[in-house]
């Protein structure tokens, strides 16, 4: 019997098929990063920016069902009362590639934020959460050696930026009007 797909996996596979370019946490990043910045662009524009982000000319049927998915779950998660938002990240046994993913997923985050074009001025908590982001982005994975220690310090750092997306959601995104709502569909 075979193992189910883990959605990192599954998102990647469909990717792949595409020719796409970017990965599941990065996309995902991003995604989090728009909705955090306050955007909540229609179908149109979600389609440009995706195919942008993934280099492709057009988005296939079934890679935009699951980016729309994507897409609805990243925004009940951030303005959940649940703070139970779930970084897409690598589910892998090797640190490197754990720690590599979670560096992209902070790439797509800022890429996305940007994009979002927030015009309200963070608080300094989220304004340096966002400056710690940008660092955790440059984070050279080769370099993670496995240890203990290390395991502790990359979930460490994941809590930080889950925590941090969220708060900077609910800074920026969560307080304007209709912002709890999906309006992507």
């Amino acid at each position: 019997m075979t193992a189910p797909v883990s959605p990192f996996d599954s998102l990647a596979n469909t990717i792949l098929a595409a020719g796409g370019v970017t990965g599941p946490s990065e996309l995902h990043g991003f995604v989090c990063g728009v909705l955090s910045a306050g955007a909540r662009p229609d179908q149109q524009r979600w389609q440009r920016e995706l195919a942008e982000l993934l280099q492709l000319e057009a988005v296939p049927a079934e890679l935009n069902r699951e980016f729309l998915e994507l897409t609805e779950r990243s925004l009940q998660q951030l303005g959940g009362d649940a703070f139970d938002l779930d970084l897409l990240l690598a589910d892998d046994e090797d640190i490197s590639t754990r720690a590599r993913t979670l560096g992209n997923w902070c790439q797509g985050f800022l890429l996305g934020y940007g994009i979002g074009d927030n015009q309200r001025k963070l608080a300094d908590t989220s304004s340096e959460a966002l400056k710690d982001i940008g660092t955790i982005a440059q984070l050279d994975a080769d370099a993670v050696e496995a240890s203990e220690e290390a395991e502790k310090q990359l979930l460490e750092v994941q809590e930080f930026v889950r925590v941090a997306a969220m708060n900077i959601f609910t800074e920026t995104a969560g307080a304007q009007p209709g912002a709890g709502g999906p309006t992507v569909h």
